[in-house]
C-alpha cells in the first residue's frame, strides 16, 4: 500500500517505485488503486501578478522592473502548486498525458513524459503559464478529480510559468 500521487500526478516519481513493487509482490489476481490516471492542461491567465510585476515599472516614479523580472524568474523557476479558480483558464482543457492501465504500465513508463500540447483560446486574455492536474480512476465510476472546477483537494493544481504574459 503507497499513496504515490505529488503534484501533477507524477511529481517526486513514486509511482515507479510502486510499480516496481506490483512487479515484485502483486499477486496474479491482485488489484492496482488507482487503476488508471490521466493529466490534464490548460491555458491559464494571472491578472493579479501580472499586474503585480508591471507595477515595478513605476514604482513611486522609479523603474524597479529588475525586481518584478527577478519575482517573475523566481516563479518560473519551479512548477508552482496553486488552487487554480476556473475564471483564470483562457483555453479548453485538453488531456495532455493518459497513463492508461496502471496494472500494465511499464515500470519506467514515466521515467520521460513528452506531449505536444496545442491550445485554443475561448476568450482573449494574457497567457501566463500552463496549469496542470490530474485525475484518477477507482472503478465502478468511482474517480478522483483535481481539476479547477472540482472540490479542493491537497493536491490543487499545478502551474508552469511562461515568463511572459503574451495576449491571446
Amino acid at each position: 500500500i503507497s499513496e504515490w500521487m505529488g503534484f501533477y500526478l507524477v511529481h517526486e516519481s513514486m509511482l515507479e517505485s510502486v510499480l516496481k513493487a506490483r512487479d515484485r509482490f502483486l499477486q496474479p489476481q491482485g488489484l492496482m488503486l488507482p487503476m488508471s490516471a490521466r493529466i490534464w492542461a490548460a491555458l491559464v491567465e494571472a491578472e493579479d501578478l501580472r499586474t503585480e510585476i508591471a507595477g515595478y515599472e513605476d514604482f513611486l516614479g522609479l523603474d524597479l522592473g529588475v525586481v518584478g523580472e527577478h519575482q517573475l524568474m523566481q516563479r518560473m523557476a519551479e512548477p508552482q502548486v496553486e488552487e487554480v479558480q476556473p475564471r483564470r483558464l483562457l483555453a479548453e482543457p485538453i488531456l495532455a498525458m493518459d497513463l492508461g492501465d496502471l496494472l500494465q504500465l511499464p515500470v519506467e513508463g514515466t521515467r520521460e513524459l513528452q506531449a505536444q500540447l496545442c491550445f485554443r483560446a475561448w476568450r482573449r486574455g494574457h497567457a501566463a503559464g500552463v496549469a496542470f492536474w490530474f485525475d484518477v480512476s477507482f472503478g465502478h465510476e468511482v474517480i478522483l478529480k483535481t481539476d479547477p472546477g472540482s472540490p479542493p483537494t491537497h493536491w490543487k493544481q499545478t502551474v508552469v510559468y511562461l515568463g511572459a504574459f503574451p495576449e491571446v
